[in-house]
């Protein structure tokens, strides 16, 4: 996504599954390979070829536009080409000398990544790919920090064109209950691995049917079992650390893995089909 657009996912609510792909493409434009990366580019797009491009209607693009705000296609190209002349060099900035150099914790963090990748193979990646591929609608859980972690899942997918809901410790019970069979996918985000309302319903989800899909620290714990693919970060704090809320590189490197299984799902399938499964193929 060219950041320069990023305040139009500001005006995205209420929007189909066909609309977030529309919106999506449209925000990927400008850097998508053969298009012009700057706001002249956003000439040759045209109603149709949008619509042809991303399988839908010409009525749902002027209904997107409709929604984000504008009165046409036209005034939403006009407000692009503003952003993008707006800021010309944002994406391709030079940073400063004076800024160059970096904290310590950075190594730390990158560190700790790569350490994950210990546990996340390329069968799990090429896994959960598939899963993408294949199922359509997904329940995301998250209590505390996890839950924050759960939306941003939800509208990541979303913006693939699933049908993706997030819920919380906040929620009720019965939210989950009155939906889930509705959701073909529970993806459950919880640090320890260990919190009580996240066992709960993984234990509904599986006893549903519904594929189980987990992000842990990597140790021991019950959701791990309870899983059909369990994500096992590398999490150097201890638990005193955890609930004392210190900042550790858990929460920036499940960010970073959450990108990365969404880039390896999106690209084209390989020769040896491992990598990638692509979710338009």
């Amino acid at each position: 996504m060219d950041n320069r657009l990023a305040s139009l996912l500001q005006r995205a609510e209420n929007l189909t599954r066909a609309e977030y792909r529309v919106l999506s493409y449209i925000t990927g434009y400008p850097t998508a390979p053969g298009h012009a990366d700057s706001a002249p580019g956003f000439k040759k797009l045209t109603v149709r070829k949008l619509a042809q491009e991303t399988f839908v209607s010409s009525a749902t693009v002027m209904r997107l536009c409709q929604k984000l705000g504008f009165s046409g296609f036209s005034e939403l190209l006009f407000h692009i080409r503003h952003l993008l002349s707006e800021n010309p060099t944002l994406h391709t900035q030079v940073p400063s000398p004076h800024n160059a150099e970096i904290p310590a914790a950075f190594h730390d963090f990158v560190a700790n990544y790569q350490r994950s990748f210990e546990f996340v193979t390329a069968e799990k990646i090429q896994a959960f790919a598939q899963l993408l591929k294949q199922e359509e609608s997904f329940f995301l859980y998250g209590t505390g920090f996890s839950h924050l972690f759960a939306e941003y899942l939800a509208k990541k997918l979303q913006l693939l064109g699933k049908t993706a809901l997030s819920s919380g410790v906040g929620d009720s019970r019965g939210i989950f209950l009155n939906n889930a069979q509705k959701y073909r996918v529970f993806i459950a985000i919880s640090r320890s691995g260990e919190t009580r309302q996240v066992i709960d319903k993984a234990k509904i989800a599986r006893s549903m049917g519904m594929k189980v899909v987990s992000f842990t620290r990597a140790s021991a714990n019950a959701l791990g079992p309870l899983s059909d693919l369990n994500f096992q970060l590398f999490d150097d704090a201890d638990n005193d650390a955890v609930d004392a809320g210190e900042i550790t590189s858990f929460e920036s490197n499940l960010i970073l893995l959450i990108d990365l299984l969404l880039l390896a799902a999106i690209a084209p399938t390989s020769d040896d089909g491992t990598i990638g499964s692509g979710l338009a193929g």
